[in-house]
């Protein structure tokens, strides 16, 4: 089995999953920004992760733009967000990031940890201005994703998990299904 892992990872919960991805698989480890389609192409497996930004996968254009490069590859998708697995999570990520020719790709959602101290200037600004208009709203026409970020908008928390690979990693190690 040879694969690699693409990340990008722009806080640290993406990269944590992607290194922890490496030690269970073998696999090494590049930023998207780094990666050379010509060499990802040698391999079989690619993974691709990345932190979720206004409903966008970090990296994932390296993956539409190079689609295909890399037919007949065995590629999996996860990412890393703040709000808690849901349906409709998955769902609004999958119809904005993995459409059309990348609809069949698997993809994982992991949560991954928050720190508004952490943020860049314009993502703590963005941040800060968001929980305004969420804290405006009307408490019961809040969506189940957007509570936790009032839940944790001053608080430091870290939901990542090496156990929420494991279905991921199964079927990594699965022959070619």
């Amino acid at each position: 089995m040879n694969g690699i892992i693409l990340c990008r990872s722009k806080y640290g919960s993406s990269a944590r999953y992607a290194q922890w991805l490496s030690q269970e698989t073998g696999f090494k480890v590049i930023d998207t920004k780094k990666a050379d389609i010509k060499e990802v192409e040698k391999y079989d497996t690619i993974i691709l992760g990345g932190g979720i930004y206004a409903s966008s996968i970090a990296g994932i254009a390296f993956l539409k733009k190079n689609i295909t490069a890399l037919k007949g590859k065995r590629i999996f998708v996860y990412c890393c967000g703040l709000a808690p697995y849901s349906d409709e999570v998955i769902g609004i990520l999958k119809n904005k990031n993995l459409s059309g020719e990348l609809s069949d790709i698997p993809l994982f959602y992991y949560r991954g940890s928050w720190n508004m101290d952490d943020l860049s200037f314009p993502d703590k600004a963005m941040m800060k201005l968001y929980i305004k208009m969420l804290e405006k709203k009307d408490q019961a026409e809040l969506k189940d994703y957007d509570r936790p970020m009032l839940e944790v908008k001053d608080k430091k928390v870290d939901w990542t998990d090496k156990k929420n690979l494991e279905s991921l990693l199964g079927l990594i190690k699965a022959k070619g299904e």
